[in-house]
């Protein structure tokens, strides 16, 4: 057995280096690639055969086709092609991109969308996976693999999903590893909802916004201090008191409700 993976190791290494990579597999379990068992992610070259265990994997290529490899499966995969040898796979690709199934397995394909937005001047586009990582947003392109981490308003509700992010690149340093720079988002459009476990497993993030970080409801805030005023009275007056008290002094009934009211006394 460990002559075989030393073999398949060779095998892959010569691989790597007649060929320019064109794209990378990344899963939230092993896998492996050319026979040899791999944990998280793998740059893929032409013509390289990836098989998973029990976890499912992702292959992002850098022209944009991406491939979801079931558990249990086992395909072979080239810049413009793909062999499907067992299992079950779903298929982003362009109408020229070629797909073959063999062993009964299942291909299901999935429209393949290009970036729809298109960049002003100044602006860059980035089409990927958004993720939360240590209070900040990331975003892995899936065409080049970069880590963009992104700032601006209204990010939370896209997090765990593949959207695409127009903006342009600021000149801060990015704060949070593995992101190599920071765009200010200008616009972000939704692409699909889910399928960015394994991203996230790969870059150690969240396709989730803890409760704790998320922004505050409106319904939720407190209510506005409101100004004092001046309470209103409901007892008696002051000349009701001074009536009152001039009535218990001798002076009667008729001369507490003139004090009181203002009304002269009808007594005799």
């Amino acid at each position: 057995m460990f002559a075989r993976s030393a073999f398949s190791s060779l095998i892959f290494s010569a691989i790597a280096l007649a060929a320019p990579a064109i794209g990378i597999v990344t899963a939230s379990g092993h896998f492996s690639v050319e026979g040899s068992e791999v944990w998280g992610n793998a740059t893929l070259f032409d013509g390289v055969t990836i098989e998973t265990s029990s976890a499912s994997s992702e292959l992002a290529l850098r022209n944009g086709v991406k491939v979801q490899l079931g558990a249990g499966s086992r395909a072979r995969i080239w810049q413009n092609r793909l062999i499907l040898e067992k299992g079950a796979a779903q298929l982003a690709a362009p109408g020229s991109f070629e797909a073959r199934v063999l062993n009964n397995a299942n291909l299901i394909r999935a429209p393949f969308r290009g970036v729809a937005m298109q960049a002003a001047q100044g602006q860059t586009v980035h089409a990927g996976c958004m993720v939360y990582k240590d209070g900040r947003f990331l975003l892995q392109d899936q065409t080049t693999q970069e880590v963009i981490e992104l700032s601006g308003p209204d990010l939370a509700a896209n997090v765990g999903n593949r959207v695409e992010a127009r903006g342009a690149i600021s000149t801060a340093r990015p704060s949070v590893a593995p992101a190599t720079s920071v765009m200010n988002v200008a616009a972000i459009a939704p692409q699909s909802q889910g399928g960015c476990l394994s991203v996230a497993a790969a870059l150690n993030a969240r396709t989730d916004v803890p409760a704790a970080a998320a922004p505050t409801p409106a319904s939720a805030k407190p209510p506005a201090p409101t100004t004092p005023t001046t309470p209103s009275h409901t007892g008696l007056s002051k000349g009701a008191k001074i009536g009152i008290a001039v009535a218990a002094a001798g002076g009667g009934v008729g001369a507490a409700v003139a004090l009181a009211g203002g009304k002269k006394s009808t007594s005799p």
